[in-house]
C-alpha cells in the first residue's frame, strides 16, 4: 500500500515555527459496493505532518475508515508541533487497503483544507 497525494488538496503556506492546527474535511467514494478501508493524513513536504513532533508511526497513522460503496465524509483536525519556520507546501494523502477502489473529492462536496498556526 502507497500514500497518494491528493493534488487538489495542496496548500502553500509560511510558518512562523509554532504548532499548525491542520483542519481538513473531504468525501471519498468507494466504488464498485466493495468493502474499502481507507486512511488520509496531511504532509509537509512530503512528509507525514505528525513526523516533526515524534507521534507514532503506524501504517493507518491519522485512523482507520471504513465504507461498503457510496460516499463517506473524512474530517480531521490535528495540533501538528515541531514543524520549522519557513515556507512549506501541504499536500493531503491517502490510502487504500489492495481491493478497494477509492475516489477523493466531488463536484458538489467541496474539500476544505486549511494550516493555522498556533501561538
Amino acid at each position: 500500500m502507497v500514500w497518494v497525494p491528493v493534488t487538489s488538496s495542496t496548500v502553500t503556506f509560511v510558518s512562523d515555527g509554532g504548532p499548525l492546527l491542520i483542519n481538513v474535511d473531504m468525501a471519498l467514494l468507494g466504488l464498485g459496493g466493495a468493502s474499502s478501508y481507507f486512511s488520509c493524513r496531511p504532509a509537509i513536504d512530503g512528509r507525514w505532518a505528525g513526523e516533526y513532533g515524534n507521534f507514532p508511526n503506524v501504517l493507518w497513522t491519522e485512523g482507520l475508515n471504513f465504507t461498503q460503496g457510496g460516499w463517506r465524509s473524512w474530517a480531521k483536525s490535528r495540533l501538528y508541533p515541531g514543524v520549522p519556520a519557513g515556507a512549506h507546501v501541504l499536500t493531503i494523502e491517502c490510502m487504500k487497503d489492495a481491493e478497494a477502489v477509492m475516489r477523493v473529492g466531488h463536484d458538489i462536496i467541496p474539500q476544505s483544507v486549511s494550516v493555522i498556526e498556533m501561538h
